[in-house]
């Protein structure tokens, strides 16, 4: 799986102002280092050094950056605003938000906020500090998650495809527009049940992915990936329901299932599960 090792790299210098010493895993020794530097300098160093890399490791520090993004919300952001509470069942969404609350009314989420080191958008010095916390998080997930991949020979590009592929079809805007219900609920028309074999987004030897037989993925940009995952909830107005804890909390549940793969395998092997 090819990832971008480069942007990778500028994070992680971005997150480590002095220099880290790598830290390997050893050939023979099952028992980890009595110390090391911070898991996510560690990984991005490894990665950047061609140091091999354990799956488990990865998909444990992974776990653990989204652990530190949620501390840094629950320290620093404010709740969710009661407007993009749940619609009651059986109620059609009749509001059209924004893509996201950086583009609405909220003081601590907005774009305007975003690029300010003063308290002229009504945000105090501590309330700055925080954001800032909050984005540090933010990417020291998204390396961890470029680093598991890699790790485990995913393309996460391809993947992200794939996923977009496959909930068009267990979530089908005419039926979940505006509801924020599981995909099992539209089972009875769409065919999908929780052990529904095809939802693997790693395909099989020969399958096809979405737009991979003219263009492979390299060319799709995060910016491209983002705007896509945008059009795709807005056409759904699944807006509502895009707030920084909601997204966070949908975080942990699909780290939850990537670590269901890995638990019970032991590192003996050092290779990923079922030939991911």
């Amino acid at each position: 799986g090819s990832v971008d090792v480069a942007g990778s790299k500028i994070i992680a210098e971005a997150e480590a102002p002095s220099p880290v010493s790598v830290v390997k895993s050893p050939a023979t020794s099952r028992r980890p280092p009595a110390s090391r530097p911070s898991s996510a300098s560690v990984s991005a160093a490894n990665l950047n050094n061609g140091n091999a890399l354990l799956p488990r490791n990865e998909v444990l520090n992974l776990g653990a950056q989204v652990g530190t993004l949620c501390s840094a919300l629950l320290t620093h952001a404010p709740l969710d605003p009661a407007d993009r509470d749940p619609l009651s069942k059986g109620v059609d969404e009749t509001r059209q938000y924004p893509a996201s609350l950086a583009e609405g009314d909220d003081v601590f989420w907005s774009a305007s906020a975003a690029s300010s080191d003063s308290d002229s958008n009504g945000l105090t010095q501590e309330q700055i500090a925080g954001r800032k916390e909050i984005a540090r998080s933010m990417a020291s997930v998204f390396l961890a998650l470029f680093v598991a991949a890699h790790a485990c020979g995913v393309n996460l590009r391809t993947c992200i495809l794939k996923k977009m592929e496959l909930n068009r079809k267990k979530y089908p805007v005419e039926l979940c527009k505006g509801k924020s219900g599981k995909y099992t609920e539209y089972s009875t028309q769409t065919g999908f049940t929780s052990d529904h074999r095809s939802q693997s987004t790693v395909g099989e030897d020969g399958e096809s992915s979405p737009d991979e037989s003219t263009n492979d993925g390299s060319a799709l940009t995060i910016s491209v990936l983002t705007a896509r995952i945008r059009s795709f909830a807005t056409e759904r107005s699944w807006s509502r329901y895009h707030t920084p804890r909601n997204i966070v909390l949908a975080m942990m549940g699909e780290v939850g299932e990537l670590a269901e793969l890995f638990q019970w395998k032991g590192d003996g092997g050092g290779g990923a599960p079922f030939g991911l």
